[in-house]
């Protein structure tokens, strides 16, 4: 027989599920808006609708038809693809020297970095700008993302994740002969894909969204990236917010299908956390 649920326990039952419902509208009523108010005419934002009076599927082809729409999407997409590597790769390299190798000086630089945690990035911007402008880096993908290319959150992540495999592993591999990298390849990354996953999409989309350094060390329209150029792309200014809007769904789609599918990884290294 099933046992009866106790009226406390329903009563918490009941409250979980309402909470849990009034949290998923919190974050879903934006994108519900973004999406609605990107078939809106020039009429509909001065009403308060939720819903457009007639979809104007326009703004769509008014946003793909802008002739810097594609260049800052490919300016963007490259710069956070390569941007994502390469802080996952940099990243992996020294959580696995701190999980892995003794060397010394090793807790000294290991405190050092998790203390630039605490330093705003605002109060070594100008610094940043002049030393990307020395080396000849501005308006190009590598000045746009030289400057994160070692987050020490993310360092701090991953060394969480390999330390938790243990040494024993690790000294097992060296005796069966192979090297750092092949452990690091064959075994250690396959165990903690998860955490590396997570790294390597908050990386990208971190990357995909920065706004400000992006608009520091651009001055090219052929240079910017798509955060940097949608309000550069003259639809505000002429009053014509639906393709603004289509611009901003355009934009947002490519990352919630990404988190779709990678959901679960996601979910995986919050457990084992």
């Amino acid at each position: 027989m099933k046992m009866k649920r106790k009226p406390l326990d329903f009563v918490r039952y009941i409250l979980r599920k309402v909470l849990l419902v009034t949290l998923s509208l919190i974050i879903i009523f934006p994108l519900f808006y973004m999406a609605s108010s990107s078939l809106f005419s020039s009429s509909d934002f001065n009403n308060l609708r939720l819903l457009p009076s007639v979809p104007v599927w326009e703004n769509y082809v008014k946003a793909l038809n802008n002739k810097y729409f594609f260049t800052y999407v490919f300016n963007s997409i490259g710069t956070s693809v390569l941007s994502a590597l390469l802080r996952t790769v940099i990243v992996s390299l020294a959580a696995f020297a701190f999980a892995f190798l003794s060397f010394r000086g090793k807790k000294a630089i290991f405190i050092a970095l998790v203390l630039t945690l605490f330093i705003p990035q605002e109060a070594i911007l100008y610094q940043n700008y002049r030393t990307v402008a020395g080396l000849g880096l501005l308006d190009s993908w590598l000045g746009i993302i030289i400057t994160g290319l070692f987050p020490a959150a993310q360092m701090l992540l991953i060394t969480g994740s390999f330390s938790s495999t243990g040494k024993e592993v690790y000294e097992a591999s060296k005796i069966d002969g192979a090297t750092d990298l092949k452990f690091m390849i064959h075994i250690l990354l396959p165990l903690c894909s998860p955490a590396v996953m997570t790294v390597a999409i908050q990386s990208l989309i971190v990357s995909f969204n920065s706004y400000l350094w992006p608009l520091l060390v651009t001055n090219k329209p052929a240079s910017r990236t798509i955060q940097t150029g949608m309000t550069m792309l003259g639809f505000a200014e002429s009053g014509q917010y639906g393709p603004q809007m289509a611009t901003l769904v355009l934009v947002t789609l490519p990352f919630l299908i990404i988190l779709a599918f990678t959901r679960k990884k996601i979910e995986s290294t919050l457990i084992r956390r």
